[in-house]
């Protein structure tokens, strides 16, 4: 029997480094894939390519050979659904292609998706959403993904795909990360004296439920799908929904702040501008990134800061295929986020 050996590509984001660290953890051997030089973290193979290019991945047989896991993350947006779609979907099948050709002992792939496949990201879908619910109007990325996954059934190769909904989690460089993007708000509301206003509409912060999930939370499960052989596609949320009006008041209070109205922004606009400041703030305490963009982005914010409607899953799916893992409280999560960037010293 193969010995088991995952390879991982994305590590370097939000839930790829969540998923490393769980099949670390759970004593695996591991390999990476991705465009920088060197391996996300030591101790483990790296294979330098750019999936979208098939030839980078040439002369990578000995990394690929012995693979009999693949869990998948990268991701390479653009404005664009189309052109999003079929670069998403040329690099996910040069790397399937490029295992299955090596003859690696290939027995599952796991893809992440997201909110983006039940139409999130057009601002109002079915709620809760539900696995099976039809989809929206192509072309989305994940449709493609998935697709081709169940190619791959005759093959003998199974697959997951697992669908968490707004990932809170540590990365650096992540053009979806929410959490970092709360803390460094936060933050510059702090400096510049005032409160910490929810910045979307009213109608947004008291009125839509929304969920949240945690990136360790990924990592398990990860490792239930390959263990449970879970075949298909499972909602991975913390569990609960909420409202950003009962918890963003814990949020200011975190930072000594008041909470003031929501008033929407863009923050896109509104932290570009302020990007001196926080520079000088970075200088000021030795915070480990002066770069306000690579801790996070604000348009992501100005997206699901203004989501007035519903936006939430049903978890009862996974819950009833044996995976236990989603009892988290997201306020919790957030705030333990929080507490995570001033120890990496991120935000002072």
């Amino acid at each position: 029997m193969a010995e088991n050996h995952v390879l991982i590509a994305g590590a370097t984001g939000v839930i790829g480094k969540a998923v490393l660290s769980a099949f670390e953890n759970d004593g695996w051997r591991i390999t990476t894939v991705g465009r920088g030089a060197t391996a996300p973290s030591s101790g483990h193979g790296h294979i330098q390519a750019d999936l979208l290019d098939s030839a980078s991945l040439d002369g990578a047989e000995a990394g690929l050979k012995d693979v009999t896991h693949l869990f998948y993350s990268a991701l390479k947006p653009n404005p664009d659904p189309g052109i999003e779609a079929d670069e998403n979907a040329a690099m996910f099948e040069h790397l399937v292609n490029r295992l299955l050709k090596t003859g690696a002992p290939l027995g599952r792939v796991t893809f992440v998706q997201g909110g983006k496949v039940y139409g999130a990201h057009l601002g109002v879908y079915k709620t809760p959403a539900r696995e099976d619910d039809s989809r929206h109007f192509p072309p989305n990325l994940y449709f493609r993904h998935e697709d081709f996954a169940r190619t791959l059934e005759s093959k003998g190769v199974r697959w997951t795909a697992l669908r968490p909904d707004i990932v809170i989690g540590h990365s650096l460089g992540s053009p979806m990360n929410l959490g970092n993007l709360i803390g460094l708000y936060g933050a510059l509301c702090k400096r510049t004296g005032t409160a910490m206003q929810f910045p979307g509409p009213d109608r947004a912060y008291r009125d839509a439920l929304v969920n949240l999930t945690a990136a360790p939370l990924i990592g398990e499960a990860a490792l239930w799908a390959v263990k449970a052989q879970a075949d298909g596609a499972f909602n991975i949320t913390n569990g609960d929904v909420m409202r950003w009006s009962h918890i963003w008041p814990k949020l200011a209070d975190w930072f000594g702040l008041e909470v003031g109205e929501p008033q929407p922004i863009s923050l896109q606009q509104r932290l570009k501008a302020l990007q001196p400041v926080w520079k000088a703030l970075a200088q000021e305490r030795k915070l480990a990134e002066p770069d306000p963009d690579r801790v996070a982005l604000g348009a992501f914010g100005d997206f699901i800061f203004h989501v007035q409607t519903d936006a939430i899953f049903d978890v009862t799916k996974a819950r009833q295929a044996g995976f236990n893992g989603m009892t988290l409280r997201s306020d919790e999560v957030l705030l333990r986020h929080l507490e995570g960037m001033r120890e990496r010293r991120l935000i002072p």
